[in-house]
Formats: C-alpha cells, structure tokens, sequence
C-alpha cells in the first residue's frame, strides 16, 4: 500500500493574486496619507511595503499571491 500520494496541486480558494503596480500605488498613497497625519509608524510601514511591491515590479514580477 503506498501511503505518499504527492502533494495535492488543488489551488486554495482563499489564495488570490494581487497586482503588484496596484499594491505598490495603494502603498504609495497610505504612506503619503500617513506621513501627511504624523503617524511616522504607520508611514515608516506602508512605505516599506511599498518599497517590496515596487522591488517586486521592477524584476518583472507583475502579480503575486495574498495569503
């Protein structure tokens, strides 16, 4: 009897992807609109992560996945 079947390539429903040039601009504009309300945190982390979705973009990477 074999007990390894292999992995199961059924996509999860929960799993969608996400435009990296989309994500980038909607990062771009929360850190602006958090900098703009002296939330330096909150700026410091939407900028961050719009740093990521424009790295991402610039290597070619046009969508990635939301977990």
């Amino acid at each position: 009897m074999n007990i390894n079947k292999g992995r199961d390539w059924t996509p999860l429903k929960e799993v969608s992807l996400i435009d990296c040039y989309t994500e980038y601009k909607k990062m771009l504009n929360l850190h602006l609109d958090a900098d703009f309300d002296d939330k330096m945190e909150l700026a410091l982390f939407y900028k961050g992560k719009a740093e990521h979705y424009k790295t991402l973009f610039d290597e070619g990477i046009k969508h990635t996945v939301n977990f």
